[in-house]
């Protein structure tokens, strides 16, 4: 955008996102006053409506740009048939190659998803909800069919693959819950750690 020029329509949505995943993540959807993020984002209680409908449509579009990332980065790793292991632990080193905008994201996936199935919606908020959804149970069927090929060609032993793959997905995802950039543990450590976890929980039989 060049200087002194009016933000485009897409830059504007981009910011309004940027600051609802920053209030949201600091103080809970719940706690945040929509108009606090018009606020921020430097517009009016009424522009903020040829955006998003809704605060929940604006919480869903960052539930579904998350699960679309997240997606985006696991399919990339699992691809290789021949070092399922090698393939599996890949894609847990990915879960943490984030930026601290992606780990508020993150943190606002873990704590609000759960008001994807809990809330009924219509007309935009709905198509962003059903989206997310989508792309939540696109992950799903990813881990669940690479794990099921890894263990139908001996490259791990047989388990339920699905119990496998939530937990694996459930582990990668409560990261966020409580870690906190400028922490004391840092992020290399806890991808280490975690890599160790699921390299145990590939070999359980």
């Amino acid at each position: 955008m060049k200087i002194g020029a009016e933000p485009s329509s897409r830059s504007k949505r981009d910011v309004i996102l940027r600051v609802a995943a920053e209030e949201f993540g600091r103080n809970g959807f719940d706690a945040t006053m929509w108009a606090r993020i018009a606020e921020r984002a430097g517009i009016g209680n009424t522009a903020l409506y040829h955006y998003f409908e809704s605060k929940t449509h604006c919480l869903f579009t960052l539930l579904q740009d998350s699960n679309a990332a997240w997606y985006e980065r696991w399919s990339a790793c699992l691809v290789d048939s021949e070092k399922p292991v090698d393939a599996v632990l890949a894609a847990v080193r990915a879960a943490f190659d984030c930026t601290e905008a992606d780990t508020i994201k993150n943190r606002l996936l873990f704590y609000e998803q759960g008001k994807l199935i809990t809330i009924q919606a219509r007309g935009r908020t709905e198509q962003a909800q059903t989206e997310a959804l989508g792309d939540a149970r696109r992950i799903e069927k990813l881990w669940i069919g690479y794990l099921t090929g890894a263990m139908e060609s001996g490259a791990i032993p047989r388990q339920d693959p699905g119990v496998l793959a939530h937990a694996i997905i459930g582990l990668l995802q409560s990261v966020w819950g409580w870690y906190r950039p400028g922490g004391r543990r840092k992020l290399d450590y806890i991808k280490d750690r975690y890599c160790d976890y699921v390299r145990a929980m590939l070999a359980a039989a």
